[in-house]
């Protein structure tokens, strides 16, 4: 089909919306490398708005026998705007994409490719992606998207079967698309779900209604394995997979762990913090959880604090400076580590299963500033470094001590400089420790620190290792 013709004001206007964003940019080259590299491809949904509106992914099919070099061009054209790439392919069949620039200050976000050889639900394919390419149809822009008649039964489908109900923007678009042409969609559905089904659907979208197909979905479900047995299988599989999965997670997460130690006030709390709002607009799940003393979890540890509390009266405790000279009994040690055990498994732990990158403020290594001569033996620090969970990457937060000791005065400078002596030493245990200065440039330091997550995690998911 011949796109129709725009006028030069037009064709100015459009390419400008197209240059005005780094998923513009990107999607226009990776299109025209589509077209020059004979790739068979075609936009499932939400292109309407486009390039002013692109969504928080770009829905694709293509043909089984593009998709690697599908992958390669999308590599290639990563490199050239200086995208990092992550890959995770699903057990659904699904490739997904997630292209990610430098996590700066005032970063575009993310840009999520979700490509697919079928249109399927957990593996349950319910649409041939055959017969969406061998429809396909050329936009006014360039690319290439399903005919009328198939972009709307493919609405329809995923609305019913993957979403499970018709969404606002899905209902006006179904409105404008209708069926297409009545034949053409007419023989599609009653590929993907059988004659009686497909007039079903007919009728449905003739009356304005489309949310009257929600009662069929048990029926356009069995029609799909009915027609094709080979695909309950897959699905089964894809089903018991994704349960193997959640369990490998727990025994071996595939998230990250970041720390950052130092003593109070090197800014351990703020560089968290801004870390994560480093990769809030992407989809790079990060998260920060506080691991310090003073949010306890274990009632005998929040039952303690209160005791604290009410025996001061309720009036406001000025906390003593710490010395180098203190000492502290061994059994606090031990409260506040059950403690620290406690919020892992129960903060830290399930997001590591869930493949986040978790950002903690203080880590188990605290214990190694605690004031007792037993922590300072070497064979009771080596015995502990052991049963802790290594990190994935450690960050220490040093700096002069008189500096670091004026923004709070909660510590000499003495200890202060005691304390950056212990965390240091965690050089010796943590493979991926990183010294960062805590009296440098604060920004800078932050997006250094963000590229060196944001490195570890495409490292791991890569397109390579998928």
């Amino acid at each position: 089909m011949t796109p129709p013709r725009l006028s030069t004001a037009a064709r100015t206007e459009t390419l400008e919306g197209w240059e005005s964003s780094l998923t513009g940019r990107f999607l226009a080259a990776l299109f025209a490398a589509y077209y020059n590299e004979s790739v068979r491809y075609a936009v499932l949904r939400n292109y309407e708005r486009w390039p002013e509106h692109f969504g928080k992914d770009i829905d694709l099919v293509v043909h089984p026998n593009d998709l690697a070099l599908s992958q390669r061009i999308i590599q290639r054209l990563a490199a050239n705007l200086g995208l990092s790439v992550t890959a995770r392919r699903k057990r659904s069949s699904h490739v997904t994409y997630c292209l990610v620039p430098a996590p700066t200050e005032g970063h575009e976000s993310s840009i999520l490719l979700d490509l697919r050889p079928d249109v399927v639900h957990h593996g349950l394919v319910y649409l041939r992606g055959e017969l969406v390419l061998a429809t396909r149809r050329r936009h006014a822009d360039g690319f290439y998207v399903p005919s009328p008649a198939l972009e709307s039964l493919a609405i329809l489908l995923h609305a019913v079967i993957d979403m499970r109900a018709v969404r606002p923007s899905y209902q006006v678009r179904l409105a404008e698309l209708g069926t297409g042409d009545p034949a053409q969609f007419r023989a599609a559905a009653e590929s993907a779900v059988g004659r009686t089904l497909a007039g079903l659907l007919v009728e449905c979208l003739q009356a304005g209604q489309p949310e009257r197909a929600l009662r069929l979905r048990g029926r356009l479900v069995r029609a799909c394995v009915r027609r094709r047995p080979g695909t309950f299988v897959r699905w089964l599989r894809a089903r018991a997979g994704a349960a193997a999965d959640r369990v490998r997670g727990w025994l071996r997460p595939s998230g990250h762990l970041v720390i950052l130690v130092g003593p109070d006030g090197s800014g351990k709390t703020t560089s968290a913090d801004l870390i994560c709002r480093r990769f809030a607009g992407t989809h790079i799940p990060v998260s920060g959880v506080y691991l310090g003393a003073q949010a306890p979890l274990l009632p005998t540890r929040r039952l303690s604090q209160q005791i604290r509390k009410r025996l001061a009266g309720g009036a406001a405790k000025v906390k003593p400076v710490k010395d180098v000279t203190r000492r502290q009994r061994l059994s606090g040690l031990v409260h506040i580590m059950a403690d620290k055990w406690l919020r892992y498994l129960v903060y830290v732990r399930p997001r590591l299963a869930r493949g986040e990158v978790v950002v903690l403020d203080r880590y188990f290594y605290d214990l190694l500033t605690f004031p007792h001569p037993l922590v300072q033996r070497p064979r009771v620090e080596a015995l502990v470094m052991r049963l802790i969970p290594e990190p994935a990457l450690a960050f220490c937060l040093a700096a002069d001590p008189a500096v670091i000791t004026a923004r709070k005065n909660e510590l000499t400078v003495a200890e202060t400089e005691r304390q950056i002596a212990c965390y240091r030493g965690l050089g010796r245990w943590v493979r991926n420790f990183r010294e960062v200065p805590a009296d440098g440039d604060l920004i800078a330091g932050i997006d250094r620190m963000a590229e060196l997550v944001l490195a570890l995690y495409a490292q791991q998911r890569s397109p390579e290792r998928v």
